[in-house]
């Protein structure tokens, strides 16, 4: 009875863990991951090693029905999370972290764009499973069915099977023949650390990336280190410098440390060449380059005719495509990949935000939206940012429906805006996010139907159709804007900067090919956005250099002339005459002028003759995580609070020496 025990557990162990691995496989080929990798090799490991361990808890329980259950309901979840993950790949452009309660809202808000937004083969997933349930109904009963005897020796020898299967699995992470050397995260690291989803879940494979993934949202790791100060490029930090000297905390003292040592702001031909001037930030929902269309578009093309024109601006949809990339283009920090950042730490503050910088400048600070809070907390973060005062679809008196199934007309959002700003005795900055192109296009709604017989005649499909009407409704909204601007006498001193938030992901691939002027065929093309910088004297310019909207506020900063640090931002001012363009993408991806990285698979593809040696990058990939992981761990630890009040506290106890001095009239030398 024992042996024949001993026997139906390791068939049990050998079936389960093929059929787990199959899952597995089946993810990768659908995801488009290379089979003959090292990575498998680690998953197979992992597939064995879980369905082991699993075994080995199932020992207690010699009821073999009930085991066979539980099998049944583990490959079931596996399949599910699985199909989950490949479908988030594909709607929100990244894979899901449980923290990221904003990817689920985005889902459960628009689970039929969601649903619909699956390819047939997504669902080749489940093919495991259903063999699995096939087989748990015709195997033999004889042996399926008989109990499970409690030895402990059957045990013990399956916890040296899980020792070996151990040591093996993480010699994978260590090995350097089964080590990419241009993987963007190193897998010892990513392990321990596995916040980019993309590198973790390609090496990893999604059973143990879950468990990774809880384990990180239980007990948070950071690979930092510590880093020395240069002090020969120090400007003057004297404050800073103190700050340093005392703090005991070594999170806040690491970050402060790699801030103060980072590339300072540097003049060039521009500085200031806006100075004085009011601005308004456009950041518009699901416009892409499709806006081009000048036959469709007319009120983009006025703005073109007065514009300093990017061709190749990407927004790179971060865990909360609109709200983290807002939050971006106001900071010029990397949005966190494994949560909402805008909404979970939405009570943090950022004295070199866009805002702040504005305000202490001269400036009056507005912000607006034509919607509510559902979605984001700009009534939070705004203020916390130096937004004056936010302006949403309820104080403004414009009508929406709350549950997201039809939009406001952003041209109402422009007329009360540009009455409110008209207002300011002084200067004034304003953001302003509008929303009428939000998704979804699959049904009727009254501004998805408003121009709808504009395109009766393209063949378009109907959502491609809903959309291109709604995004007609934004340029409306342009047009308002310029008419208003120059109505009120505004126009001539105002500069109007504007980018789209993402692509209308909303919308099938073959769609968004179908009207978009340029090839989104290759890498992540798709994610071109427009962006450009207006005002009614500028003669029209058209620069080829890639950005994002990382680099808007190093930009506006320089142009404005405001007193700000450069060193806090990870974007570089785009005019500067040493900018070189690298864009960045939410899991670590990077494109230059040179070539294109891919971080989930590590592949680099050059576009012409000239290279990047395998060491410059490494020494680009690791200067993009070190800015990725500082970022993170500035915003989880509310780093710019601390360091805005321990700056005043010093500067306010120097103001106090020097009264006391002045009181005692004396002065004293170092």
């Amino acid at each position: 009875m024992k042996q024949n025990s001993f026997k139906i557990q390791m068939i049990e162990w050998v079936v389960s863990s093929l059929f787990l691995s199959a899952i597995e496989l089946f993810f990768r080929v659908i995801e488009g991951y290379a089979i003959l990798d090292w990575a498998t090799v680690r998953i197979l490991l992992s597939s064995f090693g879980l369905c082991l361990f699993i075994t080995l808890c199932l020992s207690f329980c010699k009821s073999r029905k009930k085991r066979n259950w539980v099998w049944g309901i583990i490959f079931f979840v596996a399949s599910v999370y699985a199909w989950i993950q490949s479908g988030f790949r594909n709607f929100l452009g990244m894979y899901i972290s449980l923290g990221v309660s904003g990817q689920a809202g985005a889902v459960t808000n628009y689970i039929s764009s969601f649903l619909q937004s699956y390819e047939w083969y997504q669902y080749l997933v489940f093919i495991p499973f259903i063999f699995y349930c096939i087989f748990f109904k015709c195997k033999k009963k004889e042996l399926w069915n008989e109990p499970i005897s409690n030895n402990f020796k059957i045990r013990f020898a399956f916890l040296g099977g899980l020792l070996v299967i151990g040591c093996c699995y993480f010699s994978t992470l260590y090995l350097s023949f089964m080590q990419n050397p241009v993987q963007l995260i190193p897998n010892n690291k990513l392990f321990y650390s596995p916040t980019n989803s993309s590198v973790a879940v390609n090496q990893y494979g999604p059973t143990v990336y879950v468990l990774l993934d809880i384990k990180q949202l239980l007990f948070p790791t950071n690979m930092v280190t510590e880093i020395p100060i240069n002090e020969e490029e120090l400007i003057d930090d004297t404050e800073w410098l103190s700050v340093i000297k005392e703090e005991t905390n070594t999170t806040y003292n690491t970050l402060n440390r790699y801030f103060i040592n980072r590339p300072k702001a540097i003049t060039n031909d521009y500085t200031g060449y806006f100075e004085g001037k009011n601005v308004i930030v456009l950041m518009l929902e699901s416009v892409s380059t499709i806006i081009e269309n000048e036959e469709y578009f007319p009120n983009f093309q006025r703005l073109l005719a007065h514009s300093w024109y990017w061709e190749n601006n990407y927004s790179p949809r971060g865990s909360c495509a609109t709200g983290d990339n807002e939050f971006s283009g106001l900071t010029s920090l990397y949005s966190l990949n494994t949560t909402c950042t805008t909404n979970t730490y939405q009570d943090n503050t950022y004295f070199e935000a866009m805002f702040n910088r504005f305000k202490e400048s001269g400036y009056r600070t507005f912000s607006f939206h034509d919607y509510d809070d559902t979605f984001y907390a700009r009534s939070v973060y705004h203020p916390n940012m130096g937004s004056e005062h936010f302006y949403d679809a309820y104080e403004l008196s414009i009508p929406y429906i709350q549950d997201g199934s039809t939009w406001p007309d952003d041209s109402e959002l422009m007329e009360k805006a540009v009455a409110i700003m008209a207002d300011s005795d002084q200067p004034f900055m304003t953001w302003i996010t509008t929303v009428s192109a939000h998704l979804p296009y699959f049904g009727p709604t009254e501004l998805g139907e408003r121009y709808m017989d504009l395109f009766e005649d393209t063949g378009y499909s109907y959502d491609l159709k809903n959309y291109l009407s709604k995004l007609k409704v934004t340029d409306d909204a342009l047009g308002v804007l310029l008419d208003s601007l120059e109505a009120k006498g505004l126009l001539q001193d105002t500069v109007i900067v504007l980018y789209g938030d993402h692509y209308p992901y909303g919308l099938s691939d073959e769609d968004v090919a179908s009207v978009t002027p340029h090839d989104i065929s290759e890498f992540y093309d798709i994610e071109k956005t427009p962006f450009l910088i207006y005002n009614s004297s500028l003669e029209p310019r058209v620069f080829t250099d890639k950005t994002s909207y990382m680099n808007i506020l190093p930009t506006l900063a320089n142009l404005f002339n405001l007193d700000y640090d450069a060193r806090f931002y990870f974007g570089s001012d785009l005019l500067n005459p040493d900018f070189s363009g690298r864009v960045v993408f939410a899991d670590g991806s990077w494109e230059d002028d040179v070539a294109r990285y891919d971080a989930t698979d590590s592949t680099v593809t050059y576009f012409g003759s000239e290279t990047y040696t395998i060491e410059e990058i490494q020494k680009i990939n690791e200067d993009i995580y070190t800015e990725k992981e500082m970022s993170k761990l500035s915003i989880t630890t509310n780093y710019f609070d601390y360091l805005e009040r321990a700056l005043n506290e010093k500067r306010e106890e120097e103001e106090d020496i020097n009264e006391q001095v002045d009181d005692r009239g004396v002065t004293t030398q170092e």
